[in-house]
């Protein structure tokens, strides 16, 4: 396994402090390498309105955005 230290494991963009993507990066493992995920490669599509989203909440088995979300 590489350690790919502050870049992504998904698009490989630096997430370092000062890239514009460090805020919201996670810890991420794949099958060969070790870094973080960039917040962009986080987010997952609401199944309302088919926005990419990274705040979301799962609603009746749906993926569903803060806009979207039952209240």
């Amino acid at each position: 396994m590489e350690n790919i230290g502050d870049n992504c494991t998904h698009c490989g963009r630096s997430t370092a402090l000062g890239s514009g993507l460090f805020v919201n990066r996670i810890p991420s493992i794949t099958e060969t390498e070790e870094g973080y995920m960039c917040p962009e490669c986080q987010q997952v599509e609401c199944d309302t309105c088919e926005k990419l989203t990274i705040n979301y909440a799962i609603n009746d088995g749906n993926i569903v955005c803060e806009n979207c979300k039952v209240k």
